[in-house]
């Protein structure tokens, strides 16, 4: 649930004695900086008297008194109220544990935890029957504050009011940011994808390319077989032709 941002008109809370202190001391101490400067400030407030506090620790007291009578006018006005919950909206129905836990609390005894636990525990152990005695008129309220709801949206007093608290644009800062994520989310998964699919197709390449070497080995086996197979009766045919020359020239020396 997104909170209003701070009421304007809300009394500002005064600084401490200690940060009207420290405003003085950074100012009269310009050549130390960040944590030197806190270290500094802190050991010499500490060391101070109580004479010297009082500098500050007066006009602190005096910007207390005024804030807490300034808040006090800010509460009673209803300002507090209205800023933190619009005025004009509906109000949910208690449920029947809410208004059975409201009766239960006004004889109970024991701290607020003990209460709420001996309450819830009384609840539990409650018939469904003495259950719906605390509902009443439960179901005829959550209808009614329903419509209402619709009406209050309707009317355009729910858009007001968030504009003015600064609820609306908290509201469009975080649909823009949810946007935002969402579309690095949707870019990155896109970016995965085409990285798997690129994988994929290299993956499917190498195995056409090795299926393709296997079936040339298997091709080109049978061919040299073949062709050493002709080589050999090659020579035979040769050595058969040899000889056969030298039959006949053996027996024209005969003759």
């Amino acid at each position: 649930r997104i909170a209003p941002q701070r009421d304007p008109e809300r009394p500002l809370r005064p600084a401490t004695s200690w940060i009207l202190f420290l405003q003085d001391f950074r100012a009269q101490t310009t050549a130390l900086k960040g944590k030197e400067v806190m270290s500094a400030a802190s050991q010499k407030w500490k060391a101070m008297a109580a004479d010297s506090k009082a500098k500050y620790e007066e006009p602190a007291k005096e910007a207390r008194s005024k804030y807490a009578q300034a808040m006090k006018s800010y509460v009673e006005s209803g300002k507090k109220d209205a800023w933190k919950r619009d005025p004009e909206r509906p109000t949910r129905p208690l449920l029947p544990y809410m208004r059975f836990m409201q009766e239960y609390r006004k004889t109970a005894t024991g701290s607020m935890l003990e209460v709420t636990k001996s309450g819830a525990s009384e609840w539990r152990a409650m018939s469904d029957a003495e259950k719906r005695r605390w509902a009443g008129s439960y179901d005829t309220e959550k209808a009614e504050y329903a419509e209402a709801m619709r009406k209050y949206k309707e009317s355009g007093k729910e858009a007001a009011y968030k504009e003015k608290v600064g609820i609306l644009a908290q509201q469009e800062k975080l649909k823009a940011k949810k946007a935002k994520v969402s579309e690095k989310a949707r870019a990155k998964a896109a970016k995965t994808a085409e990285k798997a699919k690129a994988a994929k197709t290299a993956e499917k390449a190498t195995k056409k390319s090795k299926s393709k070497a296997a079936d040339k080995v298997k091709k080109g086996a049978p061919t040299k077989v073949a062709k050493a197979e002709a080589e050999a009766a090659k020579e035979v045919l040769k050595k058969a032709k040899a000889a056969a020359k030298l039959k006949q020239a053996k027996a024209k020396a005969k003759a």
